[in-house]
């Protein structure tokens, strides 16, 4: 198909707007002519090759578990329920261990918040799961829970947080030295210890430096 897609594309046939996951395509057409027409230009291309095409209706597409909302000029996403969805999960009194279960709340919680594209939708969708899991014989407090835990981590996670900095530690440390080929002795001593080590000669032998060491960590 990639092959087919690069040729397409070196004829300038491929639309503005071209998205493909496997073997489901997503394009935005002017008009139900040129999606037609578009259409037959795919399935002409190679004989193994047959698309069908979906348009949307009442200006709602479903594409890959999510259902596209045509509110121009902005798309808005949602969790596509299909109109055959049972609902069968894994029923609470099935005999698998308890954190399966409640994996099974996170993950429907999570495919929720990263298929919806505002909170209202969300919140939709946290409102249909309520009722699917409470048909499961899901404890009410649990499923409760599992939503407030998921909405407070989510919550948190969209504020910025700032790293406290460090303070720079400052240690002073007073070496007397009598020339400066002591001075270089300690120099090549401290030169692993991630320390700015600056070295005063001194004017006379018998007097002594001070030096500090600052921390630069």
């Amino acid at each position: 198909m990639s092959s087919i897609e690069d040729t397409l594309e070196r004829q300038r046939k491929l639309p503005s707007y071209y998205r493909r996951y496997v073997d489901d395509t997503l394009t935005v057409m002017p008009d139900l002519a040129t999606a037609t027409t578009f259409l037959h230009t795919l399935n002409s291309a190679h004989t193994s090759v047959k698309f069908t095409m979906e348009v949307e209706k009442n200006s709602k597409l479903p594409f890959l578990g999510t259902e596209l909302l045509n509110h121009a000029p902005r798309i808005e996403t949602k969790v596509y329920v299909k109109p055959t969805n049972t609902g069968l999960l894994l029923h609470y009194q099935s005999h698998v261990d308890n954190r399966y279960k409640r994996s099974l709340l996170k993950t429907m919680l999570d495919r929720a918040h990263r298929l919806s594209s505002s909170w209202a939708h969300f919140s939709d969708e946290c409102d249909r799961l309520k009722k699917v899991f409470a048909r499961l014989k899901y404890p009410e407090r649990l499923v409760n829970s599992t939503i407030n835990t998921f909405l407070q981590s989510r919550i948190v996670g969209t504020q910025p947080t700032q790293t406290p900095k460090e303070p720079i530690s400052i240690v002073r440390v007073v070496i007397p030295f009598k020339d400066q080929e002591s001075a270089n002795y300690v120099k090549r001593e401290l030169k692993n210890l991630s320390m700015k080590t600056p070295f005063l000669k001194p004017r006379k032998v018998q007097r002594t430096s001070r030096v500090n060491f600052i921390s630069a960590n």
